[in-house]
């Protein structure tokens, strides 16, 4: 699954757990976190997923630097976790600007 997140469009935190929900395909149990996502990614929920977010600085500029940091240091875990793991089991992720 690839899903691709266009930071242009991003106008907070909550709006990017509503459009990574979305594209994940979690329902409406999803409780719109840092810690329910990372449950979900580490769980492998879907996987394989090539997430990229796009105009990764305007993503920082939505979420603030300190929860920018929060979610992309949480999003390299779930990664660092799945590298040794085969292709179709991975959790890839990359920041575009």
């Amino acid at each position: 699954m690839n899903v691709v997140i266009d930071g242009r469009f991003v106008l907070n935190a909550a709006d990017l757990h509503h459009r990574l929900a979305g594209a994940l395909g979690y329902g409406p149990y999803y409780r719109h976190d840092l810690a329910d996502l990372r449950r979900h990614l580490a769980a492998g929920d879907p996987r394989p997923v090539h997430l990229v977010w796009t105009h990764a600085a305007s993503i920082r500029m939505a979420l603030g630097a300190s929860a920018y940091e929060q979610f992309v240091a949480t999003l390299t875990e779930i990664e660092a976790g799945d590298e040794g793991s085969r292709w179709n089991d991975r959790f890839i992720f990359r920041l575009l600007d």
